[in-house]
């Protein structure tokens, strides 16, 4: 009897190499010679899952994505649903590079960037992932403007632009060892108790 193959973990095999060398060495140093060692298979297997190196990035960075949103839906909370506030913190959290999982994501993103400017379909992933993430925190602000935690004048458009830009400021200084992840955390700490009554 013929064995099944798991294609999927196959592909996401590959992808973790590449996103581990990506993180460590930046998007120059991925060639299918240098994935195919660090994910210990033959380069014929990469050309066999990806027909070029950019199918392979988009697959890797989606994959990624992936990853990300399996945690924030595992999330569990010990009281039942988060508070606006609380889910607040948790995402704005999840963007600091503060355990070697999130500083693995952050390099991988920050490395992207660039590559995303000149690729259309990598450009298409940040382009549609970062506006849900902007609803994401404005729908929280509005929940807790219902809630009476936030004042009704706050516009909840510009404050989710403003948190997302606060958490995500928080990244190169912490990767380059200039502020700590507790620091990072206070900061937004700070802002979110200006922000919530």
């Amino acid at each position: 009897m013929p064995r099944q193959v798991d294609h999927k973990a196959r592909r996401d095999q590959i992808a973790e190499a590449l996103l581990d060398i990506v993180a460590d060495h930046g998007l120059e140093a991925i060639s299918v010679r240098a994935v195919a060692a660090q994910a210990g298979v033959s380069t014929g297997r990469i050309q066999h899952y990806f027909a070029n190196k950019d199918e392979l990035l988009a697959y890797a960075i989606e994959y990624q994505d992936w990853l990300v949103q399996q945690r924030w839906n595992e999330q569990a909370w010990p009281e039942g649903e988060p508070t606006p506030r609380e889910a607040l913190r948790w995402v704005l959290l999840e963007t600091i590079p503060r355990d070697d999982r999130r500083r693995r994501e952050w390099l991988v993103g920050v490395a992207y960037l660039i590559r995303m400017l000149a690729n259309p379909k990598l450009r298409a992933l940040y382009v549609d992932g970062l506006p849900r993430l902007y609803r994401l925190l404005a729908d929280l602000v509005r929940m807790a403007q219902e809630a009476g935690d936030i004042a009704p004048d706050r516009d909840p458009e510009v404050e989710a632009e403003l948190l997302f830009g606060l958490a995500d400021s928080q990244g190169p200084p912490v990767v380059l060892g200039l502020r700590t992840p507790e620091q990072a955390t206070a900061a937004i700490d700070y802002y979110l108790d200006h922000l919530f009554r």
